[in-house]
């Protein structure tokens, strides 16, 4: 008959020697008992014992700084470009209405029929400077909303209008851009000054030059080019073409002005510098006189 062995380890903790028992249909063979001290219970390799010395530490905490610092860049430059992108989307945007604005104000110029020239009617242009740092004026007679507004009460009659670049204080407050002034030709006090009487309002902010040219009357072509003049001595009519050149806060404080450049022709031009008249009962023939009417000739 097969013997079976049922064998316990057991610890006594008063000598810390290990005891060995036998369980079965026999007896156990004594064994001999061995000394706890020289059997490991637990065995570990030097490999699970060793950690992270400290150049380790040291280089993994330096690649996470690298990391870490390429994607702050890589953020601040795309957040950068994004707040750019606004920037030029913003100042185009207002320069694209300004011009438009100013484009159609100079198509709706109004000049009467009245058989002569008048200064009451012309265009002004004061010159001031080149390229960026241009601050020129102009002053003109329209009819129509463009500027000035549908609400506002003299849009449908004439009135002039005046542009020019203005940066200065007004109010306690610091103020620049392309500066708008309107006025009803009409009706005004003879002691009217339009540069006392009306206030000038910041058509937009973002203008930091403006240069004006207008076509030479005498000569409007110069070797098959436009022959564009700074200044325009006729001030008692108006100028076939005028060329607009705006010039826009840059993006960035040492970028170039971002330049806006428009081409308009006027139509009252012809009417403005060959004046007729549309009373026509008013024009005689040379060497006969005017009999009014009802009355019958003596």
């Amino acid at each position: 008959m097969l013997k079976y062995w049922n064998t316990e380890v057991l610890l006594n903790r008063r000598t810390g020697v290990l005891a060995r028992t036998c369980a079965g249909e026999d007896a156990c063979t004594p064994r001999p008992q061995v000394a706890f001290s020289s059997i490991p219970l637990f065995h570990h390799s030097k490999s699970s014992r060793r950690g992270f010395t400290l150049v380790e530490i040291v280089m993994a905490i330096t690649i996470l700084a690298v990391m870490m610092l390429i994607s702050f860049f890589s953020f601040d430059a795309i957040v950068s470009s994004w707040r750019a992108g606004q920037e030029m989307s913003n100042t185009l945007g207002q320069a694209d209405y300004v011009i438009d604005q100013m484009v159609s104000g100079l198509r709706s110029s109004y000049y009467p029929a009245i058989g002569r020239q008048d200064y009451k009617y012309g265009f002004q242009l004061i010159d001031n400077g080149e390229d960026a740092s241009a601050r020129d004026s102009i002053s003109w007679v329209k009819m129509g909303s463009a500027l000035v507004g549908e609400e506002c009460g003299f849009s449908e009659s004439p009135h002039r209008v005046s542009l020019s670049v203005f940066e200065g204080d007004r109010d306690g407050k610091t103020e620049k851009g392309l500066a708008l002034r309107a006025w009803r030709i009409d009706l005004q006090l003879e002691d009217f000054k339009p540069e006392e009487s009306v206030k000038e309002f910041i058509l937009a902010p973002r203008v930091i030059g403006f240069n004006c040219r207008v076509l030479d009357k005498t000569q409007p072509k110069k070797n098959d080019l436009p022959n564009w003049q700074d200044e325009w001595k006729f001030s008692n009519s108006i100028p076939k073409a005028v060329e607009l050149t705006l010039y826009m806060e840059p993006i960035k404080r040492d970028d170039d002005p971002l330049e806006i450049k428009r081409i308009v022709e006027i139509p009252m031009s012809d009417l403005s510098l060959k004046p007729t008249s549309s009373d026509k009962s008013s024009q005689t023939t040379p060497g006969t006189t005017r009999i009014p009417t009802g009355s019958s000739p003596r």
